[in-house]
């Protein structure tokens, strides 16, 4: 429903993917989780990377096989990964582990990710912030009252006169890095940037 309009807003690559894509050795096979449009697929690609990006929504796949031709795109579960353990050198999830609606559907994905990268592979991950201005009270108000959907929220997408309530579970500071090492990922760099969180990892063994 909101496929074209939501990738018309996210064209411009995010500059950390790209200074984590300089970190990689050349021709690195890298997978794009959560590719949406297919903007980081294409700009990977077009630096000499072999890319493969997965999305759930066939829409997004048909949009970021077009934007990046010469990524291999395909339509998958972040839970559930079409792909063989080791298989790449680093993974990419810019903005996708929030979509998740429970815990443990978020913990498989970081396990996934883990499954799929060969021992040194890198992984680059990215989710929204709770604590940023616009859920100041959201915030407040679960944390005076806490329960097992602390952090989730339904955020409203308007474009073309429509609007649709999108599912995120936001992230409190060193949520995201105990994640990843319960994954099984070293935890090679955490920060923030603007309204992220942002984690660097590593497979080690």
């Amino acid at each position: 429903m909101i496929a074209a309009d939501f990738a018309r807003t996210r064209e411009r690559p995010w500059a950390e993917v790209l200074e984590f894509a300089e970190s990689l050795p050349p021709r690195s096979v890298v997978l794009d989780l959560g590719c949406g449009g297919g903007r980081h697929a294409s700009v990977l690609s077009e630096w000499g990377h072999e890319v493969f990006g997965l999305d759930a929504s066939a829409k997004l796949v048909a949009i970021a096989r077009h934007r990046a031709p010469r990524a291999t795109i395909v339509q998958g579960d972040l839970c559930a990964l079409p792909f063989r353990d080791g298989t790449f050198s680093a993974a990419i999830a810019v903005a996708a582990i929030h979509h998740l609606p429970s815990e443990a559907e978020r913990a498989g994905a970081l396990r996934e990710m883990g499954r799929i990268l060969a021992d040194g592979g890198r992984a680059f991950l990215t989710v929204w912030a709770f604590e940023q201005p616009r859920f100041e009270q959201t915030l407040i108000a679960q944390r005076a009252r806490p329960t097992s959907s602390f952090g989730d929220v339904w955020v409203p997408w308007r474009a073309g006169g429509r609007e649709v309530q999108r599912f995120y579970h936001l992230f409190v500071d060193e949520e995201l890095p105990h994640l990843v090492l319960d994954s099984g990922l070293c935890v090679e760099r955490y920060f923030r940037s603007g309204e992220n969180y942002v984690v660097v990892a590593e497979r080690r063994g």
